[in-house]
């Protein structure tokens, strides 16, 4: 099959393929970056504010640990 000899339908819907996959592709890493934005922002911002420690100490949580956690 030659190029001249496509039809114009075809090109045009593996065009609009090809841009909904790269404006798709773009819109996954924004959301990636957004995600790694919000977690710095509650690591360095909120956590301070509210004076969270991330260094508790649950003794059930400790006790699910010590049995192997998600492990059965």
């Amino acid at each position: 099959m030659n190029a001249d000899k496509i039809p114009f339908a075809v090109i045009s819907f593996l065009a609009v393929q090809l841009a909904g996959a790269v404006w798709w592709g773009a819109g996954v890493t924004q959301n990636a970056n957004l995600a790694a934005e919000n977690r710095r922002y509650i690591r360095e911002v909120v956590i301070p504010s509210y004076e969270i420690s991330d260094n508790w100490d649950n003794p059930h949580y400790n006790n699910w640990l010590k049995a192997g956690g998600w492990k059965d």
